[in-house]
């Protein structure tokens, strides 16, 4: 746990904090605003305060964007690989679409589900970042210069499996002392771990949900999702079902994979009708992002045209998803530091 990192806080923390430094309880509102309104990079930016506090807080916390390793970029999107305080390192992306911006933020080092077919599934190890390690990735971002509309928690690593971090991460995002983000701005993006599905139903977090699905049966899903499919589609769809019921009939995205050869039949595109005939939705077709030494390749666009069509005639409200940021290795499933690879 890196206590020192001042985004750890919330706002009762910072304020009992000021207590015992004998100042009042506004200073942390108005420390709140420098640091996520203003976008501060030290506390001692913070002219509003005086200046013993200024110190004080400097002497004790750390604030300001994350020390950035390396930069890629193209046209729309950049693709920053953040450095952590114990030499682990994150990558998190910034995409610009529709007249504004999204951040694809990371949730893990790693990842425990080893996705067949994703970069990030290779990397050695997996830790989960604390709540400041992930909310200073926005700030990151956010820093960059214009702010983000968008957060979707689908950068490196299973947002479920460190799920009071994110959790706690988008109660910062949305909080009105910090960024005071629209939650319907906020995507939690999970392989479909289940158990955490139907908890985080009762959250009462009104952000999207979005499932990797990528299978029309469980023998697919072990094969490609190997880390997640200890649960059957029957029981991760009742779980989607949960969530929707709890928020009022509202629909999970499912992402689906095109893999060449195998899970673009046009009997998937019949069983997807069937498994998602009850549950409200937005079926997402991803064409496979090329990633290096892989034994998986993207369908042909007219494959991908033909099972688009032949969902449609399932009656699924589909459409197909062609990821931003694959030149510089920014796009769904790409993620990963290349440092880990040298």
């Amino acid at each position: 746990m890196i206590s020192n990192l001042f985004y750890e806080l919330n706002l009762p923390d910072l304020q009992a904090w000021l207590k015992t430094k004998k100042q009042p309880g506004y200073r942390g509102k108005q420390v709140f605003e420098a640091a996520y309104q203003h976008l501060a990079h030290s506390f001692a930016a913070m002219t509003a305060l005086p200046k013993d506090l200024r110190e004080a807080l400097a002497a004790e916390y750390e604030i300001g964007p994350a020390a950035v390793a390396s930069v890629s970029r193209n046209e729309d999107t950049i693709k920053l690989l953040v450095k952590l305080a114990d030499g682990e390192m994150v990558e998190c992306v910034r995409i610009h679409m529709d007249g504004s911006y999204t951040a694809c933020i990371s949730s893990q080092v790693g990842c425990a589900v080893k996705c067949a077919f994703c970069a990030t599934g290779r990397l050695k190890g997996c830790r989960s970042l604390t709540m400041g390690e992930i909310v200073r990735q926005v700030v990151t971002v956010n820093d960059l210069g214009e702010r983000v509309r968008n957060v979707v928690f689908m950068g490196m690593g299973e947002p479920f499996h460190n799920y009071a971090n994110v959790v706690g991460a988008v109660r910062r995002l949305i909080a009105p002392e910090a960024f005071a983000m629209s939650p319907r701005r906020i995507t939690i993006s999970t392989s479909g771990i289940v158990p955490a599905i139907h908890r985080y139903a009762e959250e009462g977090l009104n952000t999207e949900l979005a499932v990797s699905l990528n299978a029309s049966t469980d023998d697919q899903r072990r094969m490609l999702m190997p880390g997640a499919a200890r649960w059957t589609l029957v029981q991760l769809l009742e779980a989607c079902a949960h969530f929707s019921e709890a928020h009022k009939g509202q629909p999970v995205t499912f992402a689906y994979v095109l893999l060449d050869g195998v899970n673009d039949d046009f009997d998937d595109a019949e069983r997807l009708g069937k498994l998602l005939k009850h549950q409200p939705h937005h079926l997402n077709l991803i064409p496979f992002n090329e990633v290096s030494n892989s034994r998986f390749h993207a369908p042909h666009k007219v494959r991908v045209r033909a099972f688009l069509e032949a969902c449609r005639r399932q009656r699924l409200n589909v459409s197909v998803r062609h990821s931003k940021g694959g030149d510089i290795d920014a796009a769904c499933g790409q993620l990963r530091a290349k440092q880990e690879e040298r």
